[in-house]
């Protein structure tokens, strides 16, 4: 159980560390720790899963777009069993996870932050597949395709968030960074005529 409700919060409030762009998306990883914890709830609510199954939840939900490694999952769902959001039982060699009471309440009351990271993952993953679509026309090679359309989304991905965290350059700064996305605008026309 947590120790408190301002613990319990923890999952909605955003730090520096965490920041996420206006639209939600991390400015340096797919999934923020925060949403990753929101998204996890969410679909343990619906079924009880294992790790891995879980991954592979998120990454259908995703479209393909986002699969938590191990190395963040795990802590995830650990920080939320402490919290007494979720509990865990063994069968045979794998780890179920189970949404609580106060897990299910907790979702309840937060039920739009929820909402809100699935519907960016299930965004990014159209996304994806829509780059991922042009680059097979382009391509005669449908393996390179897919890790460039990722590369390219998460490039775009950085560059919104890089712009984001310009907005409170001072002014000679700004106009430094227009400059550059004016220039850089025109190379990327020039590179598509080829």
């Amino acid at each position: 159980m947590p120790d408190s409700a301002a613990d319990n919060d923890d999952l909605t409030s955003s730090s520096s560390q965490d920041a996420a762009l206006p639209l939600g998306m991390p400015a340096t990883r797919k999934l923020s720790a925060r949403d990753l914890s929101i998204i996890s709830l969410a679909l343990l609510a619906d079924e009880e899963s294992y790790g891995s199954q879980l991954s592979e939840r998120i990454e259908q939900l995703s479209n393909g777009f986002y699969r938590p490694s191990p190395g963040v999952l795990y802590p995830a769902l650990k920080d939320l069993s402490d919290r007494g959001l979720l509990t865990q039982h063994r069968q045979g060699r794998r780890k179920y996870y189970r949404v609580t009471r106060e897990g299910k309440q907790w979702l309840h009351d937060n039920a739009d932050a929820a909402e809100r990271v699935a519907s960016r993952l299930r965004s990014a993953g159209r996304k994806l597949n829509a780059l991922f679509a042009s680059m097979s026309e382009a391509l005669d090679d449908d393996t390179l395709a897919m890790p460039l359309a990722q590369d390219m989304l998460s490039a775009r991905m950085d560059l919104k968030a890089a712009l984001h965290e310009s907005r409170h350059a001072p002014p000679d700064a700004q106009q430094r960074i227009l400059r550059l996305l004016q220039e850089t605008a025109e190379r990327i026309r020039i590179e598509t005529r080829g």
